[in-house]
């Protein structure tokens, strides 16, 4: 069952809209002063929240949703 009503923190938004605009976790820890394990977990709570298996299929659950733009 799909769960759409889940609450996406402030802080996995923004590893979220990173990792659409093409980020490596590296990146986005240095983007946000978190360390690669830290975005790692982010990403993998995402994972679960968005019901997918790959960053490629959280990006486009996310951009179907709504919850980020490629400008």
């Amino acid at each position: 069952a799909r769960v759409t009503n889940v609450r996406i923190t402030r802080r996995e938004l923004a590893v979220l809209r990173l990792l659409a605009a093409g980020n490596s976790n590296r990146e986005i820890g240095d983007a946000l002063g978190i360390s690669d394990g830290t975005v790692k977990i982010h990403v993998t709570h995402l994972f679960a929240k968005l019901d997918v298996t790959s960053r490629t299929e959280a990006i486009h659950t996310a951009l179907r949703r709504g919850l980020v733009r490629i400008d």
